[in-house]
Parts: structure tokens; sequence; C-alpha cells
């Protein structure tokens, strides 16, 4: 592993659940974002020039500049993830990953954590998404704690997410999702022996992207995220909260 330097610049990996407007659901969890923020932020990169990547692209193209790069996530496969978020995604001609629950058609590990009954997309939705260029990631078939499960429990968890999301998608499914940010070792080990080649975090992991492609750490993007909060956390040095400071501050006298 690479050692972590100050202002090393670290590829901006968000973290998304849901787009919402007003008429939905949303719990107590706040795993959402309102629509029209997610818009803001979308444009903000667009206007920028940022360009969002998938880790396929990333695989492909290894040595690619991560300037002005970005990767947006969203786990767990929500309904609105089709009919809120994906047509904003196309408006700015945007790519993101989503990390599906494949044997869940509804958030049942939420509704036991007294959270409202939401759906998840539906086959047809996927299929059109992953046409589109939206990248299919494995969370498990059933939205288990991976730390929490057995070595067989594990395997056809992860496993089996796998060939789920690469039947539906007909392309190989590269990256996972650990849920519930259950991660040790074992469960680490057993996602690389299921085939994935990448695996995100939550909160956890080494700042600097590249440094453990089995435990990526995620940026969380919430409905409390400000528009100049998301400047920051897609900076690429959001860990690096001296260094940020210090290209705004350059950035400013520039002008």
């Amino acid at each position: 592993m690479k050692k972590e330097q100050e202002g090393v610049y670290s590829l901006p990996v968000l973290l998304y659940h849901r787009v919402v407007n007003k008429e939905m659901p949303r719990g107590n969890h706040k795993i959402h974002v309102w629509e029209k923020d997610f818009d803001a932020q979308m444009n903000y990169l667009k206007t920028e020039g940022f360009e969002t990547i998938t880790f396929a692209q990333l695989h492909d193209n290894p040595k690619m500049d991560l300037n002005k790069k970005v990767i947006i996530t969203f786990d767990d496969g929500y309904e609105d993830n089709y009919t809120l978020m994906f047509p904003i995604l196309k408006k700015y001609g945007f790519k993101a990953v989503i990390y599906l629950v494949t044997h869940a058609d509804h958030n049942a590990w939420g509704v036991k954590e007294g959270e409202p009954k939401l759906k998840m997309m539906t086959e047809s939705m996927k299929e059109a998404m992953s046409r589109y260029g939206i990248e299919m990631g494995g969370h498990t078939r059933s939205h288990v704690d991976l730390s929490k499960c057995t070595e067989k429990e594990r395997r056809e968890e992860i496993k089996g997410c796998r060939e789920d999301v690469e039947r539906l998608t007909g392309k190989k499914a590269l990256s996972f999702a650990y849920p519930f940010g259950g991660i040790n070792e074992e469960v680490k080990k057993a996602t690389r022996d299921a085939g994935f080649l990448y695996a995100v975090s939550t909160s956890t992991g080494p700042k600097e992207f590249g440094a453990d492609m089995f435990q990526i750490r995620r940026i969380e993007v919430t409905p409390r995220t400000t528009l100049r909060s998301f400047k920051n956390k897609v900076s690429g040095f959001y860990f690096y909260p001296t260094t940020f400071l210090q290209k705004l501050l350059s950035s400013k006298q520039a002008k």
C-alpha cells in the first residue's frame, strides 16, 4: 500500500442513495438528496469541466489523467434512480455507477429499522440505464452485513450478486459496494475471490485513491450538503482541508 501524503490529489468517489422531490417519502436516515440540489450539483460539474467516469472506463484506461474526473455512485438501486436521477444525468451527458441489491424488490433492511417501504428499480429500468452507459455493480443479493456472515453466506451473497448483475447487463461486473460498511480482511478476500476488481466502502479506507482498490473511501452527499460543501467534496482535496483552502486562496488571488 502506498504511503499517504498530505495534500495529494485523490479522485473523488461520491456516495449517493436516492434523489427525491417533496411528494416522495424520505425516512429518518436521510440517505436522499433533493432533485433540485442534485441538478445544481451536476450543473456545477458540467460548468467547471468535470467528467464523470465509471470503473469500467478506469479499468480500460488505468493511466488516464484523473484531474477533473469524478465517480458518482448510488447504493441499492431505488426506483427514483431511474425516475429522477437518470434524466438529470442524461441532461448533462453524465454517467454513474449503481450498486444493486439483486434479490430485493424493496428496502427490507430499511423497513426493519423503521424506514418507509421503497421500491427498487425493475429489471427493464436497470437494463435501460445499462444500455445508456450507467455501470451496474454488486451490493450483495439481500443487503446483509458481510462482516457478520459465515464464509458460505459471504460467498453466496457476493459471487451470486456478481452473477446476477452480469446476467442482467451482459457486461462484466467490475466493482462492489459493502452494505452497512461491513468490511474486514475476510470480506475483502471474498470479494476479490468472487471476481470483482474494485470495491468501495463508506467512510473507511485510505484517503488516497488507489492505495487499496478493495476499500475505496467514498464521500457521502446528503440533504445537508450545500453547493459550497459539494465543491469541496469534488475538489480532489476533500480529505486534506488545509490543501483545499490553499488551492482556493491561490485561485482567488489569480483572478
